[in-house]
């Protein structure tokens, strides 16, 4: 009995670390990473409570995402108001359960998993390259759960593509475009993540030897066809792009 009360214990506090959002698991910490930030998951007895940034890499060129709004319910009001005695400044959302017109949540996911891969081995992140070969471990966020405006829900109604992109001061971004030209652009606010999804890095060699990301996987995935989720410590070659 003693035995089964443990388990259920466990099973719990390994609840109140996700949430299902559109049948899809997503993660909650204290403090949520933004969307294209690389770091590693901090772990108390084997179960995630935070998500430790390590780098931001640098985007020349602009990587599409997709953009879903959908309703508020009990249970993600109740997490996203549990965040706020952590953080002080976090936009506070008007939910009450008995009005059927609900407050929104925005989903935004990376899409373009081969641009995203090719601006990491490009030569201005080569530091972010080293950082994943000797840490081994590290994540990117490729998706996160975010309340956002009002008014900045309708720009995304009124946009057609989503890119995230560098802005000046080298913050992330999402850029909103109409027609094919620009028409917007939404700040990202770490204070108003409600969850977040990380991914894992596949590795494969080039002829020259050479190691780099050759795809990215949700987390929990394997790593497909040639590629392998770590770098072989006995490879005596395992060089990066721009070690050459």
């Amino acid at each position: 009995m003693m035995k089964k009360s443990v388990v259920m214990s466990v099973l719990l506090c390994i609840a109140c670390h996700t949430t299902k959002i559109k049948n899809e698991t997503y993660k909650i910490a204290v403090t949520s990473p933004e969307l294209g930030s690389i770091g590693q998951s901090n772990k108390t007895n084997g179960i995630e409570n935070n998500f430790s940034v390590k780098a931001f890499p640098k985007l020349e060129k602009e990587i599409r995402v997709a953009i879903e709004v959908i309703p508020y319910n009990k249970h993600l009001n109740k997490i996203y108001a549990s965040k706020a005695k952590y953080n002080q400044n976090q936009t506070k959302v008007a939910y009450i359960d008995s009005l059927p017109q609900k407050p929104e949540l925005v989903i935004i996911k990376v899409l373009d998993i081969n641009g995203l891969a090719n601006e990491l081995n490009a030569a201005y992140n080569s530091d972010v390259i080293s950082l994943l070969q000797n840490t081994k471990k590290s994540q990117i966020v490729t998706s996160i759960a975010v309340s956002l405006s009002l008014d900045e829900i309708s720009k995304i109604r009124h946009a057609d593509a989503y890119y995230l992109t560098n802005s000046q001061n080298k913050r992330y971004q999402i850029t909103l475009f109409k027609s094919g030209k620009k028409a917007d652009i939404i700040d990202m606010n770490p204070e108003t993540i409600v969850g977040y999804q990380s991914s894992n890095f596949c590795w494969a060699i080039s002829p020259k030897r050479q190691w780099y990301v050759a795809d990215i996987v949700t987390d929990n995935t394997n790593c497909k066809g040639n590629t392998k989720s770590i770098i072989p410590t006995d490879d005596k070659n395992n060089k990066s792009l721009f070690d050459m």
